[in-house]
C-alpha cells in the first residue's frame, strides 16, 4: 500500500521533515506519480523504521509553522455549527407555531373558511377502473 508523506509520518511517528531528510540521504525509497507527489510503500516504511507503534493517545497534527491542531477539530466544528443552526432555527420554529395558532383561530371564528376542493369526476372514474382491473388480476 502506498502512503503520502503525511500518512507515513503518522504511521512511523516521525515528522515530515525527517522523512524528507531520509529520502534525500537515500535511506528511504519513494515513488512519485503524475501529480509530482511523493509516495512511500508500507514495506519500505517497515524496512527502514520497523513495526509501527500504536499511538498511546490521539495524535495532534503539527503544522510546519508551529500551530498544533487538536485531533477532534472536526467534532468541535460540527458542534459549533449545530449550535449556530439550532439558535437560528428556534425563532423560525416559534414564528411558524404562532402563525399556525392564528390560522386555527381565524378558522374557528369563521374569518377564513377552508377552500372547497373540486374533484374531477372523470379522473376518479379512471382511477376506479384501474384499481378494478388490478384487483381482477390478483
Amino acid at each position: 500500500m502506498r502512503h503520502t508523506i503525511d500518512e507515513a509520518a503518522k504511521l512511523v511517528g516521525r515528522t515530515r521533515r525527517s522523512l524528507y531528510r531520509a529520502m534525500t540521504e537515500g535511506r528511504l525509497a519513494y515513488g512519485s506519480e503524475a501529480d509530482d507527489r511523493r509516495y512511500i510503500d508500507t514495506t519500505e516504511l517497515l524496512r527502514v523504521y520497523g513495526a509501527f507503534k500504536a499511538p498511546s493517545q490521539p495524535s495532534q497534527d503539527a503544522m510546519s509553522h508551529g500551530v498544533t491542531l487538536p485531533a477532534d477539530l472536526a467534532e468541535i466544528i460540527a458542534q459549533a455549527v449545530a449550535k449556530a443552526v439550532a439558535e437560528a432555527v428556534e425563532p423560525l420554529r416559534l414564528e411558524i407555531q404562532q402563525l399556525r395558532l392564528e390560522n386555527a383561530e381565524q378558522r374557528l371564528i369563521g374569518h377564513d373558511k377552508a377552500p372547497e376542493t373540486k374533484v374531477d369526476v372523470s379522473l376518479a372514474d379512471d382511477c376506479a377502473d384501474i384499481f378494478g382491473s388490478l384487483k381482477a388480476r390478483h
